[in-house]
């Protein structure tokens, strides 16, 4: 009884439309004015099965109407909850975080599984088509598994990668790629987790590749340092220390195990008279090596830096107060992060 009920009601609803099953086209309602009504009757329609995800769409025909509908499908159900299970948080070695992570999830389920979200009902009203479409949570669940499938090879690369590397900052580079590939497979557990769907032994295997990675790069932390070893303390290499000490924890020792030593180079400013105005040039270069010494990054300024001045020694002065507010410091304390041990 409750089915006829159901089926003389969605024939009344058909019939207000002008339109008739199983795709009703509405003759009265001319070129305009059919988007009210379509929405009206998609809203009034449910999927068969009330657990099934639900999207709606409107277009010219029926499959420009179903592709909407699925694209609307992945960004209420889908896209919304991943991105409440993903932490906005800054890179630290007791955490689990990415600032990527969200925009991959979001691209990435806006084209997964959408061939499975089936028609359920069709309706035409002028020149448009509404439609909407159903999809099942097993269903659904499959796309998703498939993601984290893919997802854990590339935490498996990643992974290899920090266990196996010494290169600074390719290290640190493949440390992020772990945390951000790791956070892509929680997320997407979180979600499976809201349907009901028990966790798989992509998830099992996803956090032991994870904890093993994570306790290298904790012990990596322990034991590599950033060490200030200019080549010749002089005002310059103090100002350049105190700028670049102010954005870095660095220690000012020799250079032990696994660390870094940064090498500022010995130099001295370039002065010239001319005419009884003197001119000083002074070129900043700062190796980033390692402890046996091997050269792994040269540092320089943008350009060299210069003072003016009636006598060489203001020149000097000039050139030195106008080393301390260079730019091209904060340039380098951002290229050194790169290669900095990232466990804070």
């Amino acid at each position: 009884m409750r089915f006829i009920i159901h089926t003389i009601f969605l024939c009344l609803l058909i019939s207000c439309l002008g339109v008739t099953s199983p795709k009703p086209v509405n003759s009265n309602s001319g070129q305009g004015g059919s988007s009210t009504d379509l929405n009206q009757a998609l809203n009034d329609v449910s999927c068969p099965n009330t657990n099934d995800f639900r999207g709606t769409g409107i277009g010219d025909n029926e499959n420009e109407a179903l592709a909407q509908a699925r694209s609307n499908m992945a960004l209420e159900h889908f896209s919304q909850k991943l991105k409440s299970n993903v932490q906005i948080i800054g890179q630290n070695i007791n955490q689990v975080a990415s600032t990527n992570t969200k925009t991959s999830i979001e691209q990435e389920v806006a084209l997964a599984n959408a061939q499975d979200a089936k028609l359920s009902f069709s309706a035409r009203s002028g020149n448009k088509t509404g439609v909407i479409a159903c999809m099942s949570r097993a269903d659904a669940a499959k796309g998703f598994l498939e993601q984290q499938r893919l997802v854990l090879d590339s935490l498996e690369l990643a992974s290899n990668t920090v266990l196996n590397i010494e290169h600074p900052k390719h290290k640190n580079e493949a440390w992020q790629g772990t945390q951000m590939y790791y956070n892509n497979i929680v997320a997407i557990q979180n979600l499976l987790n809201d349907w009901g769907v028990a966790k798989t032994d992509y998830f099992d295997k996803a956090g032991e590749i994870y904890s093993k990675t994570r306790e290298d790069y904790k012990k990596y932390c322990q034991t590599t340092k950033l060490h200030w070893n200019p080549e010749k303390k002089n005002p310059y290499s103090e100002i350049a220390f105190s700028k670049l000490s102010s954005g870095i924890k660095m220690e000012n020792t020799s250079c032990t195990g696994r660390g870094i030593s940064l090498v500022y180079k010995e130099a001295k400013p370039e002065c010239e008279s001319h005419g009884g105005l003197y001119g000083c040039s002074y070129q900043p270069f700062l190796a980033i090596t390692s402890c046996n010494g091997a050269e792994l990054r040269l540092l320089e300024s943008t350009a060299p830096i210069k003072g003016f001045g009636q006598k060489e020694e203001i020149a000097v002065e000039k050139l030195q107060d106008k080393l301390k507010k260079e730019n091209f410091l904060n340039q380098w304390i951002q290229e050194i992060k790169q290669w900095s041990p990232q466990c804070e």
